[in-house]
């Protein structure tokens, strides 16, 4: 008798005995149970999930001479048919093959008569995504309006090629990937009933590189039990897949973290020397990076599968990289996978990749300390805010609550000053040269010394805008854009006045708008909305940072003026919210 595959002995026979697809095959087994049998059905999901399976055992269980019933015997005459192909009232039609009209013609020209042995004809049409256009039209009123006793199945990989006017007129089932764990308990099944002798870690890796189909599985296993030896080990399933092993895995990575240029290249080209693929290397070592990536946010999450599972080589290489170079590493390793496949020297490409992620110290680190620098800043806001929001970036100090002596410097950005020799100013630094210090400030009118804020000089960032372009060499814009003066800053917008008209509507053109906003990005820290506003108009509602009024200002205002800019100060309002009271003038 001829040999049969393994995933053939092992195809599914009835309901129960499906991998994976609880949530399916509970719901076929209550629609036939209620007698709520549709006359069209969708089957969509990845290769090996067990569509086609679960539409045999469909016909199975309407056509069974105890049927319709969920449960088919599988040993009556109809059943056996259809597990054999041979039965007359079912029909398995390969789409990929029978795509014409002329085919639906001659489908619509059968449905016409009646079943031969059981109650219902049954259509499993596969592939069904490969069917023209016009195949799909003179398929469509058929499968809207069939006879009673015909039943359409269809199956396909694809769904999103069906149009949509064949797919209201189905029940549709999504078949999901098999986990592994499901697909390994289900091959040690296989192996203990054919007497197979196969290591347990070859069974994991057989079931991780199934990527979720049975059948694919079922087919490696198979393969695996042809190789020279009588036990199938994790060093043959390798061998028969192509892949690099865990080892050399582990090498690139160490080579990787030490950031060693030469030791990462000997080890590619000891690989390819050894035939391995270049697409193969960048794809394993991706899903070993992803599992350190996992491993360093979840170490102890159930459910996750990683590639690598030896946790203490997890926990070993996970220290050795932040999660934004492992994402880094990721998004370089993906890319070069994908230009591998149509480079004419694949080798290239990965090498360029390894000398990246070799050389990437300058970017990472600087991403580093920004993110030192925001939990810093996270920290100082839980102190003092400014007007009830978070500071900025670009502040200084917030906290008064600071030793006077205190020397405080984030390590590895800028250099270290005192607070005794710092002076309270209001010019901003970029958030990779802060230095935090003891700059203070008591807002005008306020009683109490401890209802500090720190205010931010926006002429001070204007200046630096304005320098900024012209040391970028946009003069043009410069000449337009110092023409109008910053008189609001927020975490939204910021506000420019002009005088005149043209340098308004010129500035607010996109080609100007995008350099601007740009350079107050680099500036301010901060991703604001350029808001240009002609003579008087005022600032906006909400202003983040109250800004200087020279004193020779104040004494050419009207005392009503003065006295209402006094009450709305940012500074008096939050000293009210913090300490209550409230405003007593003083003659």
């Amino acid at each position: 008798m001829a040999y049969v595959a393994l995933y053939r002995q092992w195809r599914p026979q009835d309901f129960d005995s499906l991998v994976g697809q609880d949530h399916i095959s509970v719901t076929l087994k209550n629609a036939i149970t209620t007698g709520r049998i549709a006359h069209a059905y969708l089957f969509a999901g990845p290769r090996g999930t067990g569509k086609t399976s679960t539409a045999k055992i469909m016909a199975k269980a309407l056509n069974c001479v105890h049927g319709p019933t969920p449960k088919p015997c599988n040993a009556c005459p109809n059943c056996e048919k259809i597990t054999t192909g041979s039965s007359m009232d079912v029909f398995e039609i390969d789409a990929a093959s029978n795509r014409g009209i002329d085919e639906i013609r001659d489908l619509r020209e059968t449905v016409k008569f009646a079943p031969v042995d059981g109650k219902y004809k049954v259509y499993i049409i596969d592939e069904v995504h490969m069917l023209t256009t016009e195949a799909f039209n003179a398929l469509l009123k058929t499968l809207e309006e069939p006879p009673a006793h015909v039943v359409f199945i269809l199956a396909t990989t694809e769904a999103h090629k069906i149009p949509a006017t064949i797919h209201s007129r189905c029940q549709r089932y999504d078949f999901r990937r098999i986990g592994v764990r499901e697909i390994e308990e289900r091959l040690a099944e296989v192996t203990a009933h054919n007497k197979i002798d196969v290591a347990p870690d070859a069974l994991r890796l057989i079931a991780v590189h199934a990527e979720g189909g049975l059948r694919d599985a079922l087919s490696v296993l198979d393969q695996c039990t042809t190789l020279e030896g009588n036990a199938v080990t994790a060093a043959k399933v390798r061998q028969l897949l192509g892949l690099i092993g865990h080892e050399w895995v582990w090498r690139l990575t160490e080579t990787l973290a030490e950031r060693d240029a030469r030791g990462v290249l000997l080890t590619l080209d000891e690989l390819l020397t050894m035939g391995k693929d270049v697409r193969q290397i960048l794809i394993e070592l991706s899903l070993h990076i992803r599992s350190l990536m996992l491993y360093k946010a979840a170490p102890n999450a159930e459910g996750i599968e990683m590639y690598s599972e030896d946790r203490k080589v997890l926990a070993e290489q996970s220290e050795k990289f932040s999660h934004n170079e492992l994402v880094k590493i990721i998004q370089i390793l993906h890319e070069a996978a994908n230009e591998v496949k149509w480079a004419s020297e694949p080798r290239i490409a990965a090498e360029m990749a390894f000398l990246s992620i070799c050389r990437r110290a300058a970017s990472e680190d600087i991403m580093a300390l920004q993110e030192r620098v925001s939990i810093l800043e996270a920290k100082l806001a839980g102190r003092g805010t400014i007007g009830g929001e978070q500071s900025a970036p670009y502040v200084a100090e917030v906290t008064p609550v600071l030793d006077h002596h205190a020397d405080i410097s984030i390590g590895g950005i800028g250099e270290t000053d005192t607070a005794d020799s710092c002076e309270p100013t209001g010019s901003a630094q970029p958030a990779e040269e802060i230095t935090i210090t003891k700059a203070v400030m008591e807002g005008p009118n306020t009683k109490s010394p401890q209802a500090g804020f720190v205010e931010t000089d926006i002429n001070d960032i204007w200046d630096k805008v304005l320098k900024e372009l012209l040391a970028n060499g946009k003069r043009s814009v410069h000449a337009c854009v110092s023409q109008g003066q910053l008189i609001g800053l927020d975490d939204k917008q910021a506000t420019v006045q002009f005088g005149a008209a043209f340098s308004k509507e010129r500035t607010e053109k996109e080609d100007f708008r995008a350099i601007v906003e740009k350079i107050l990005l680099q500036v301010y820290g901060k991703e604001v909305r350029l808001n240009c506003v002609l003579g008087s108009a005022a600032p906006p509602a909400r202003p983040t940072k109250p800004a200087d009024v020279p004193p020779s200002a104040k004494q050419s205002q009207p005392e009503t003026t003065a006295e209402i800019a006094e009450e709305e100060h940012p500074a008096l309002r939050q000293a009210l919210k913090m300490f209550g009271g409230k405003v007593i003038k003083e003659d």
